[in-house]
């Protein structure tokens, strides 16, 4: 089956076949000169072909020999045959044929038709058969074979239908996510405008290699990783950076598939394509998130095949004692299982598509089931409730120093580092018309400053503790709510440099919106000073802090958190936030953090608004709630039609309605985050 396609590549999931027969396979593939590379992982039966034919995957598949693909194979190759985009009524024409041979009831010819619609549940029922499970599709081909041996053209007509469209939905479900996906990470069916010949042509994305020069004009999404070699241009980077504003690209710079230019025009150098980019790893763990066993996912499929054996012994009981042999069809028609699996995955990979649209990232299904349930939100504090942008209010040079002088050396040994405090001491420096020079050592303390030297001194700068570790005494500090770096010059401290952060627009609106959401706990965790967290505590009305952390100190507090019994749900930007992210029921990263913390967190806020925090929170509930709606669609009618088939008083066309009726509704219900337009955060 095809697990996921895109442009110039597709990874299929291959029946289980003898080791030749899989060589074989691989083998005619990679031979195939439209073919660039195909890998084969044996644990996971994953077979990922690399190609040049754009969405004409089956033009490739029918270029090859007939022995390229075989015997329990040939499944492959009619699921890549329908790859391409096609109309939905389309897939509806089998069920729709079946449901109208049924209905004429003109046997024998009715009953060929319908056996040859009812194929694939065949094929899956023989595929579980031989694997030695015993599931629901070994229970819908029984109740099928059985229909049609004892005439009832119509259950059995109406039974196929209703099966193989459910089956359409849930798989249009999962092609829909997946396409919704890699549009919001910028990928472009129409290939790559690149320099050749003097020309600027469009080539598959697939034929394009490192060393070519991709040309990008304003309107288009860079479909490459490389460096820019000419031309400039504004790029909108905030897919990646969450930088609200585009910023101007000169040559020398690189530039990121899924950035988008806004104005001019960029030649860029490729490093990297496809799955190779940023954007395509991050597709492929999108895409690989959906396509997993998610808890809640294996939950659905143990309830539903846990109903196939004993309804079997049911159904054989009863037919033993009363030798009826449509109650026994009827029975087995009415297996609940079928719509618990349909609809409980379906309403978890939606919820996936809609956060997607709403700035949201779940990265699999059991991050939406924990969110679902959190009770305590534990916030860093720089760049996740603030701005991440402090500014520089005052510098105290001790006697003997000049302010400027320390600022010179305090905003030298800073470099280039992106830490927000780095960019602000900096950025004061510069406005002062201040000279910084490249430092000559450099030393990164995670969540407590900077070792190095410049000019031949050996700098310090950063906290007391910091500091202290370095035997370097330092006077009392009292900044009131802002956050203090300390400087130290050979040995001895040198000046305080106070900066104060801002809180993030509409920061407020969102604490008071995760309690009226019933979050009972609201905490903030940080690195920055006692005072400086006192204030942000004071103004958003949070229920505690702890300052003066380190990465180690939030592992433990999420620790602490969760063994009293909290459900805790860590919001973070930085690569100090990481850890705890990794210990908290689910971490959440918001889009300007490091990229450590947005691969570590289990959810990302792709927007700036931090109001898609909340967005998130009412889509999980949503999921969980349209679970358990789902399982009361399908359980309520299929119980009370169990209880009347045991009876006699249900026929096998009315138990087909009701059992395969009840999934459809499931189904469409668990469709709903997928009609909704924009979410609104608002009341």
């Amino acid at each position: 089956m095809v697990v996921n396609a895109a442009p110039g590549r597709v990874r299929l999931r291959l029946p289980a076949m003898p080791s030749t027969e899989v060589s074989s396979v691989v083998e005619r593939f990679a031979a195939h000169p439209h073919v660039h590379h195909v890998r084969y992982d044996p644990a996971s039966r994953s077979l990922v072909v690399n190609h040049a034919v754009a969405d004409r995957f089956e033009a490739l598949l029918a270029s090859l020999p007939q022995t390229a693909v075989q015997t329990e194979s040939a499944d492959v190759t009619s699921a890549i045959a329908g790859v391409r985009s096609r109309p939905f009524w389309r897939e509806l024409v089998a069920p729709a044929i079946s449901l109208s041979a049924g209905l004429a009831g003109m046997a024998p010819l009715s009953t060929a038709v319908i056996g040859a619609c009812a194929l694939p549940i065949g094929r899956r029922a023989l595929r579980s058969a031989t694997r030695g499970r015993l599931n629901i599709d070994v229970l819908d081909a029984t109740a099928v074979s059985l229909l049609l041996g004892s005439g009832d053209l119509l259950a059995a007509g109406v039974s196929v239908a209703l099966i193989e469209t459910g089956e359409r939905i849930r798989t249009r479900a999962s092609g829909g996510a997946r396409r919704v996906l890699r549009a919001w990470m910028g990928a472009d069916s129409r290939g790559v405008r690149i320099v050749e010949d003097g020309g600027e042509p469009r080539i598959a994305i697939a034929r394009v290699k490192p060393g070519d020069l991709a040309v990008v004009y304003a309107g288009e999404t860079v479909p490459v990783d490389g460096v820019v070699t000419s031309g400039s241009a504004s790029v909108d980077n905030r897919t990646w950076t969450g930088e609200p504003y585009p910023k101007t690209v000169h040559a020398g710079e690189r530039v990121l598939a899924g950035s988008t230019v806004t104005d001019g025009r960029l030649v860029v150098e490729v490093e990297a394509t496809g799955d190779a980019t940023r954007a395509g790893r991050l597709a492929i763990a999108l895409e690989d998130a959906i396509a997993a066993n998610t808890r809640v996912s294996d939950m659905a499929r143990r309830i539903a095949d846990r109903f196939v054996l004993p309804m079997f012994l049911f159904g054989g009981a009863v037919y033993l004692g009363t030798g009826d042999i449509t109650r026994l069809i009827s029975i087995l028609i009415v297996d609940f299982g079928t719509g618990i699996r349909i609809a409980i995955p379906t309403s978890v990979l939606t919820t996936m598509v809609a956060g997607a649209r709403n700035n949201v990232l779940f990265r699999n299904g059991n991050a939406i089931e924990e969110l679902a349930q959190i009770d305590t939100v534990v916030f860093d504090k720089t760049g996740t409730l603030t701005t991440g942008n402090p500014s520089v209010v005052g510098i105290t040079a001790v006697s003997g120093w000049e302010d400027m002088d320390a600022l010179r050396l305090a905003a030298s040994l800073e470099g280039h580092l992106p830490h927000p405090i780095a960019r602000a001491i900096r950025r004061h420096a510069r406005r002062r018309g201040l000279e910084l020079v490249a430092p000559d050592e450099v030393s990164h303390s995670q969540g407590g400053g900077i070792v190095g030297r410049v000019e031949g001194h050996h700098l310090v700068v950063g906290d007391q503790r910091l500091l202290g570790l370095h035997d370097i005494t330092t006077p009392s500090v009292d900044a009131g709510d802002s956050s203090v770096v300390l400087v130290a010059v050979d040995g001895r401290f040198v000046a305080r440099i106070r900066l104060r952060d801002k809180l993030k627009p509409g920061v407020g609106t969102v604490i008071s919106a995760l309690r009226e959401n019933g979050v009972e706990q609201i905490r903030l965790a940080t690195g920055d000073r006692t005072s400086a967290a006192r204030s942000v505590v004071r103004q958003l009305q949070l229920d505690g802090f702890d300052a003066r952390m380190l990465p180690e100190d939030k592992v433990a507090l999420v620790k602490r958190l969760r063994a009293q019994g909290r459900r805790v749900a860590l919001v973070g930007d930085g690569i100090n936030d990481a850890a705890a992210m990794a210990e908290a029921n689910v971490g959440i990263a918001v889009s300007r953090g490091a990229e450590l913390a947005r691969e570590t967190a289990d959810i990302v806020l792709a927007g700036e608004d931090l109001m898609t925090l909340i967005t998130a929170l009412r889509l999980s509930r949503q999921a969980m709630g349209l679970v358990r709606q789902n399982i009361g669609i399908v359980a309520v009618p299929n119980a009370a039609a169990l209880g009347v088939a045991t009876v006699g008083g249900l026929s096998p066309l009315m138990a087909t309605a009701a059992n395969n009726g009840s999934t459809l509704l499931a189904g469409l219900n668990a469709l709903r985050p997928l009609r909704q337009s924009t979410l609104r955060t608002t009341q």
